[in-house]
């Protein structure tokens, strides 16, 4: 049962031209009105593949006069927009024929594609394509230049600059391809004034798709806003109240989402440096965030155990309740381990993520379903430390960082167990397994899985010494820094391994059941 929203909604101006009145509408249609609006909000309410899901771009005039405007009304003057830009476009594909010489396939067939483009709908099934077993570590690039304990990494989409934040407060640029150090961004100590960077510890990145903006964010409660291009600071976000967790840039879109401990999602438009609007629901910490395409975001509330998905143009939030418990096998129905908070989502598409929290359990998620499509318990071992007065404990290792390739059966998860791990969702996007785990020593605070235009899938990753928001581990021999990693893929002479090996340990194997609560 979805949670309450706003206290109230707003209506949104309506595009016009300034010269032009509005005009009358008969009295007798605001009850037909009315419905058409109701039932096309309720076909939205459900799943991606609406017309509202494409990226459709209206006049850019706006109208002196604020005229309100329903959602319904908005997306039906975005689509007749859309339609024609389409027409415009295949009458120069074609050489300039009447409308009516235009195939009206060829314009369902774009649109189609378009959908399926910007829903996520259209998979790539890519796992088998990889060549785990020919992961060679020797070919692990590695960058050291951090004091302190890496925090979060960031990758340009076209693979050539890899930048590394950390507590030391400073953000590092890299050459991705030879590993050479560019450029840092200093930080400060704690409590300077009228300093462009961060002044405390840094704990997330995030990098504009149009590779412009670098953003930052921290404990000094600052968002800091980068040129890629130029390696120098153009802004500055200083509302929210709290340390920001994690950033993140939606797709095609200069729109950021930030994330804070003060239990709100912000959302900034970075290229008018300006202030959008404030999302609230969270009853803890807000840990992690997630954005694609759409104009939607995924979050995880830390010992609210929720994840939530806000939809902005509609002003509201699916509410999805964590808390699986592992028990006993034996069938006495004892927990073992419990999930007591959520720390960390990742997209896999717009309609499914993937979660993860101290239970140590990773769960696959649906949005149009309430509990978890499918949980891995245990995912990254059991971590045994002997104490005085109870002798050897055993506690999960938890979930410290999940990394999805977007609209792919390909993800990764991080603790500080000595591995990645690497899993593939099943082709029924009903459960998955682990196909590959990698040795990396340390704390694996962030990852990041790209696709770059050379179609090279390159994984980083940010390792520390520390856990990104405490010491309660302090490894000691892990070295501060990032890791690049190619994924090998195979050549026509690599025989095909055998697919979801680990699906006995997905159904308990270690002698746990899982139960969503």
């Amino acid at each position: 049962m979805s949670d309450s929203f706003f206290a109230s909604t707003r209506k949104r101006k309506k595009p016009g031209f300034s010269n032009q009145k509005r005009p009358s509408k008969p009295a007798g249609n605001k009850r037909s009105r009315d419905a058409a609006a109701d039932e096309s909000d309720n076909d939205d309410q459900i799943g991606a593949g609406g017309i509202d899901d494409m990226e459709l771009r209206g006049s850019d005039v706006e109208s002196e006069e604020e005229i309100q405007e329903t959602a319904a009304e908005k997306r039906i003057r975005l689509a007749k927009g859309y339609l024609e830009g389409i027409q415009k476009g295949l009458d120069e594909d074609i050489g300039g024929f009447d409308a009516e010489d235009i195939d009206r396939d060829l314009i369902a067939e774009r649109l189609k594609q378009d959908a399926f483009e910007t829903t996520g709908k259209l998979h790539r099934r890519i796992a088998d394509k990889f060549d785990f077993s020919g992961v060679d570590i020797s070919t692990i690039r590695q960058c050291k230049g951090h004091q302190l304990a890496v925090t979060s990494v960031a990758m340009t989409e076209n693979g050539k600059f890899l930048y590394t934040a950390s507590k030391d407060a400073s953000i590092i640029k890299w050459d991705a391809l030879t590993m050479k150090k560019l450029h840092t961004f200093p930080g400060a100590r704690k409590g300077v004034k009228n300093f462009n960077g961060h002044t405390d510890h840094i704990l997330c990145l995030a990098l504009s798709s149009d590779g412009q903006y670098l953003a930052s964010g921290g404990k000094d409660k600052a968002i800091h806003i980068w040129s890629v291009t130029e390696d120098k600071h153009i802004v500055a976000f200083k509302q929210h109240k709290d340390s920001i967790s994690s950033l993140a840039f939606r797709r095609g879109a200069n729109q950021l989402y930030s994330a804070s401990h003060d239990r709100t999602v912000k959302l900034w438009n970075v290229d008018e440096r300006s202030y959008i609007e404030t999302l609230f629901g969270h009853q803890d910490q807000i840990t992690d965030i997630d954005t694609l395409a759409r104009e939607r975001c995924v979050t995880v509330g830390g010992r609210d155990k929720t994840a939530r998905m806000w939809k902005i143009v509609e002003e509201s939030q699916l509410v999805f309740r964590g808390g699986a418990q592992v028990k006993e096998k034996d069938g006495s129905g004892t927990v073992r381990y419990a999930e007591g908070c959520l720390d960390c989502i990742a997209l896999v598409d717009e309609d499914m993520f993937v979660t993860g929290g101290d239970s140590g359990s990773i769960s696959l998620w649906d949005i149009n379903r309430k509990k978890p499509v499918f949980t891995y318990p245990i995912a990254h071992g059991i971590n045994e430390h002997e104490s005085e007065s109870e002798g050897i404990i055993g506690t999960p290792y938890w979930i410290t960082t999940l990394a999805t390739l977007p609209y792919s059966d390909v993800f990764a998860s991080g603790s500080w167990d000595g591995f990645v791990r690497l899993w593939k969702i099943s082709a029924n996007n009903r459960n998955f397994a682990q196909v590959a785990q990698i040795p990396i020593a340390g704390v694996i605070n962030d990852l990041q899985i790209l696709t770059t235009p050379a179609k090279k899938t390159i994984l980083s990753l940010g390792v520390g010494q520390e856990l990104t928001l405490g010491r309660w581990i302090r490894m000691k021999k892990a070295k501060n820094g990032a890791r690049l990693l190619e994924l090998p893929v195979k050549t026509l002479d690599t025989e095909l391994e055998e697919e979801d090996r680990e699906e006995d340990q997905a159904d308990g194997d270690d002698g746990f059941l899982v139960f969503s609560r």
